[in-house]
């Protein structure tokens, strides 16, 4: 198992790992939740719009993740892994 040392500080893989995962969950559940609470001021929509729509709201998820997820995945990040890990998890709560 692969680890940072970061001055007194031990950033573990799996722990960066474990946060990538709950990230991804909790943005997937909140687009999923938002287009549940949407659907039917929609209307009817054919599958090609429902795709769109899906496609759409999947695109937009991975380009607000690029930047932490890019930080995170920084082997060379050093002391910053820990602080770049931490808020992650507070600020999505984690």
């Amino acid at each position: 198992m692969a680890s940072i040392d970061t001055a007194g500080s031990h950033v573990v893989e799996s722990e960066i790992s474990a946060t990538l995962v709950s990230l991804r969950e909790r943005f997937e559940a909140v687009r999923r939740g938002e287009i549940q609470r949407v659907r039917g001021r929609l209307g009817n929509l054919s599958p090609a719009q429902e795709n769109a729509i899906d496609s759409l709201s999947h695109a937009l998820i991975e380009r607000v993740l690029q930047t932490p997820i890019a930080m995170l995945k920084n082997p060379s990040a050093g002391t910053l892994a820990v602080f770049v890990l931490e808020t992650v998890r507070r600020i999505f709560n984690l």
